[in-house]
Parts: C-alpha cells; structure tokens; sequence
C-alpha cells in the first residue's frame, strides 16, 4: 500500500512539472513545448504558481536535490525551514533561478 502511495506521489509530482512546462515562459518552439527546463525556472515563475502548484513543484526541487546529493534520510524540519528560505530568497530575487535557490539554501 506505501509502495502505491509513493507511485501516486511521484505521478503527480510528474504532472506538476509537465504543467508547470506547459505554462512556462520557456518553451522554444512547438518541438520544445512539452520540455521543462529546469535551470530555467525562475523564482518569479514559482510564486506565481497557484497554491498547489508551487508546493508541488517544490516538493520536486526537494527531491531532485537529495537524489543529486544521494541523501537517503531527510529531516522534514530542515526541509521546512529551507523551504521557508528558499520562499523569502525568490520574493526578494524574483529574476533567481529556482536551480540556483536551491543549491545555495538547500
């Protein structure tokens, strides 16, 4: 049952970035429409998300972070307080890369 929970989180997870790269101001052409770069997401780009949205698409971010840094255990209160950083940071520096956030306050 976790097992499918996981699958399901991860699906939607997929489908955020998929809409998120629907949206964005970042698709080149109509062969590029269905890609999301993800260095190129901007903070501004992330706060104007709607609610869901932004806390999916940052659920993503956490998650590509502790795979690129082969992290097995996380601690929710770090990922909160980074969370809440990386939130500050974006409103502050709108024109920020979300990759760029990310690497410094995670």
């Amino acid at each position: 049952m976790k097992r499918i929970q996981l699958l399901l989180k991860i699906l939607l997870l997929t489908m955020a970035v998929i809409n998120l790269g629907a949206n964005s101001s970042h698709a080149q052409n109509n062969s590029e429409e269905t890609k999301v770069y993800l260095t190129q997401i901007s903070c501004r780009e992330l706060l104007k998300m709607p609610g869901e949205d932004r806390r999916l698409t940052l659920v993503f971010f956490h998650g590509f972070m502790s795979a690129k840094d082969n992290q097995m255990i996380v601690d929710r209160i770090q990922l909160r307080e980074a969370t809440d950083k990386i939130t500050d940071y974006c409103i502050d520096n709108p024109d920020e890369t979300l990759m760029n956030t990310f690497d410094e306050y995670r």
